[in-house]
């Protein structure tokens, strides 16, 4: 992933500038930061960075805040101060966040967070992060069966369909054989088996997509499905939305 930000930290607090700095450089958004004490606001060369964090300690110099307002049409501005008595001012200058000091790594990434929402080039590229590492994610492959004095490991690439009865389900398998019943409800079953390829036909019947062979249309309006094994069940009215899914080129 190609970096959105080069941030320059105008930071006097030592601890908190070691605490932002590590933030930054850890964050894959951010290609570069540079920790300057002596460079001067009206020196920032804002061809080069597009992010400053800046520590705000007073308010009485005048030049500071004319620059500061001017950085802020250039480059996205983020006031740290030791108090939540300058956010104000902040965003008075056109400060994109307020941090105070003493701000947890979880504000400090809803900072970042904000920074990203508006570059829509981070934006792209934070989708298609989450994207690509929700792909690389690896799936559970197993569904823990608890029976009388034993635990059973089911391999999900064996069930082939799925059909439910209050907090119960039965599992179905593509070799045949008798149904497993799991205690567990069609909703939890479903989050977990719709990314392994398992589609909702029906308020109580899972099935695996790849399974399906054939679809028959009823007089009622509603649909048959028949499995490569032969076994026939029903698409209700209700999640006709399915329809496309087992229609389009199987993933």
């Amino acid at each position: 992933m190609n970096a959105s930000f080069h941030a320059l930290t105008f930071v006097a607090n030592t601890d908190f500038a070691t605490f932002l700095t590590k933030r930054v450089q850890d964050h894959r958004h951010f290609e570069s930061q540079s920790l300057v004490s002596t460079q001067r606001l009206d020196q920032i060369d804002t061809t080069k960075y597009n992010v400053l964090f800046y520590e705000l300690t007073d308010l009485s110099d005048p030049t500071q805040i004319v620059h500061l307002t001017e950085l802020a049409k250039k480059m996205k501005l983020v006031i740290i101060a030791q108090s939540g008595h300058f956010a104000s001012f902040a965003f008075e200058v056109g400060a994109v966040d307020f941090l105070t000091l003493d701000s947890t790594t979880p504000r400090v990434e809803k900072c970042f967070d904000k920074l990203i929402h508006l570059c829509p080039t981070a934006s792209a590229a934070e989708r298609q992060y989450q994207e690509n590492t929700q792909q690389d994610k690896p799936s559970s492959s197993h569904i823990v069966v608890k029976d009388v004095g034993k635990v059973r490991l089911i391999d999900i690439q064996d069930i082939i369909w799925i059909n439910g009865a209050g907090n119960y389900v039965e599992l179905h398998f593509t070799q045949g054989g008798t149904p497993i019943l799991h205690r567990e409800t069609m909703k939890n079953i479903e989050q977990q088996l719709v990314p392994e390829g398992f589609i909702r036909i029906h308020r109580s019947t899972l099935v695996r997509k790849q399974a399906i062979c054939e679809l028959m249309p009823t007089d009622s309006g509603d649909y048959k499905v028949r499995l490569k094994n032969d076994m026939c069940l029903n698409l209700s009215r209700r999640y006709k939305s399915c329809l496309e899914s087992i229609i389009s080129p199987l993933q």
